[in-house]
C-alpha cells in the first residue's frame, strides 16, 4: 500500500471535521433570527452546538462574546439538572481555554479558580490552572534563562580561551580547563532543567493547596452566576 494514502486520508478526515464545525457556524448565523423563535430548549440546544463549534474552528473573539449567553440560559433552566451542571462545567471551562489562547491569562485564572471552587475534583481544569500559573511566573523564568545563557555564554569564552592560548602555550593546563568548561556547561543546563521544573512544582503545589483548601463540591451553580459572567 503505498504510505502516502493513509497520511492523506487522515488530512481529508481533519478537514471534514472542520468544515462540518464551519457548516454549523454559517448555519446558524446565517438563520439566527428565526432560530431564536424555536422553543427555548431548542434554541439552547442549538446554541451549545453552535458555541461548541466556534470553538473547534478556533474562533475563539467569537465565542467569547457569545459564549456568556450560553452560561446565562444554562443556570436559568426551568430545571437545573446534572446535565445542565455539567453543560455549565463544560462552557466555563471552554471559556477559560478560550481566554487562555486569546491573551488574556489572568481571567483565565480567574475562571477556573471559580471552576474549581464549585467542582474541585475537575481535573481537566486543575491541570490547566497549574499550566497557566506557570506561564504567569515570567519574571522568574526570565531570571532562570537569563543566568542559564550567561554559564552558556562563559563556556563559549573558556573554550575560546582554551582553543586560542591553552592549547598552543599551556598545555598542561588542558585538563583543567576542559573540567572548567564542562561544567559551566552541565551547570547551564541544570539551571534551566532545574529552574523550569522548580517553577512548574511550584505551581503544582499552590494549585493543590487551593483545591485542598476548598469545600465539599457544590452541587449546584446558580447562586455564583455574576462571578465569571
Amino acid at each position: 500500500m503505498n504510505a502516502e494514502r493513509p497520511s492523506r486520508y487522515r488530512q481529508q478526515i481533519n478537514r471534514l471535521r472542520v468544515d462540518a464545525h464551519q457548516a454549523v457556524r454559517r448555519y446558524v448565523e446565517k438563520h439566527e433570527k428565526a432560530l431564536r423563535l424555536l422553543d427555548q430548549d431548542e434554541f439552547y440546544d442549538i446554541l451549545v452546538i453552535y458555541l461548541d463549534a466556534l470553538f473547534e474552528c478556533g474562533e475563539y473573539a467569537v465565542f467569547l462574546s457569545r459564549v456568556d449567553e450560553g452560561i446565562a440560559m444554562t443556570v436559568d433552566r426551568p430545571v437545573y439538572g446534572r446535565r445542565e451542571e455539567e453543560l455549565f462545567h463544560h462552557l466555563l471551562y471552554r471559556k477559560a481555554a478560550a481566554c487562555f489562547h486569546s491573551g488574556a491569562e489572568q481571567q483565565c485564572v480567574h475562571i477556573l479558580r471559580e471552576l474549581l471552587r464549585l467542582n474541585p475534583g475537575h481535573s481537566l481544569a486543575a491541570r490547566f490552572l497549574t499550566r497557566c500559573e506557570n506561564r504567569t511566573r515570567r519574571s522568574s523564568r526570565q531570571s532562570i534563562r537569563a543566568l542559564s545563557i550567561g554559564l552558556f555564554l562563559v563556556t563559549v569564552l573558556v573554550l575560546a580561551l582554551e582553543t586560542l592560548w591553552v592549547r598552543p602555550f599551556w598545555p598542561e593546563g588542558i585538563s583543567s580547563v576542559v573540567r572548567c568548561r564542562n561544567g559551566l556547561f552541565l551547570a547551564g543546563w541544570m539551571v534551566l532543567l532545574g529552574g523550569e521544573g522548580w517553577l512548574f512544582a511550584r505551581s503544582r503545589y499552590r494549585v493543590s493547596q487551593f483545591i485542598s483548601g476548598l469545600p465539599k463540591k457544590q452541587p449546584l451553580a446558580k447562586r455564583m452566576t455574576n462571578t465569571w459572567l
